[in-house]
């Protein structure tokens, strides 16, 4: 009977060492805590933390959220972007104002000059040759800019020009030319030849 008793003993001390040995090593988290642990009332408050469990709301809240803060990144980028675009695009407006303001006193130019042109070569007596010269000048260019200056010069100047000019060109440029200008022009024409 000691002879049992001493292997049981020996049985037992091996068991407890394995167990304790088992148990170091879940709870210094060498090994990983099985979920039937859970489940032993006392040991599973000495090996299973408590882990908080997050509800899926929260967790979707707090990705709302995340989402949420990168849409305005998003947003603020984009409307800056915006604000830049808006201002090159004002830039580029008052350039384009810029130079139509340009053109227009160019074309203003070029018509003065004719109109001096002509009073120069009419002062010698010559106006039917200025007027030929200034038609060709005119059938150079493009109808509408053509048109744009010859409506600046003096009516009896225009008609002038026209009656050197080919009779097609002439139906070109009044087409271009204002309405109210081309009917004015057109009634002189019927009635006086400079």
């Amino acid at each position: 009977m000691k002879k049992a008793l001493k292997i049981f003993i020996i049985i037992i001390l091996i068991i407890i060492l394995l167990a304790g040995t088992g148990f170091c090593l879940l709870y210094f988290k060498i090994l990983k805590t099985p979920n039937f642990v859970s489940y032993i009332p006392v040991v599973s408050n000495l090996l299973i933390e408590d882990e908080v469990k997050i509800p899926p709301e929260v967790i979707a809240l707090e990705k709302a959220k995340q989402e949420n803060a990168a849409f305005k990144n998003t947003i603020t980028a984009k409307q800056e972007e915006m604000q830049e675009m808006q201002g090159q695009i004002s830039d580029l407006k008052k350039e384009l104002k810029n130079s139509d303001n340009e053109a227009f006193k160019l074309k203003d130019e070029v018509a003065r000059l004719n109109e001096e042109i002509l009073n120069l070569k009419t002062s010698k007596g010559n106006k039917k040759a200025a007027y030929k010269d200034m038609a060709g000048y005119f059938a150079e260019m493009k109808s509408k800019d053509a048109a744009d200056i010859l409506s600046r010069l003096k009516d009896e100047d225009i008609i002038g020009i026209f009656n050197e000019m080919p009779r097609d060109m002439v139906a070109e440029m009044l087409q271009k030319m204002d309405r109210d200008k081309a009917t004015t022009l057109t009634r002189k024409m019927l009635v006086t030849e400079p």
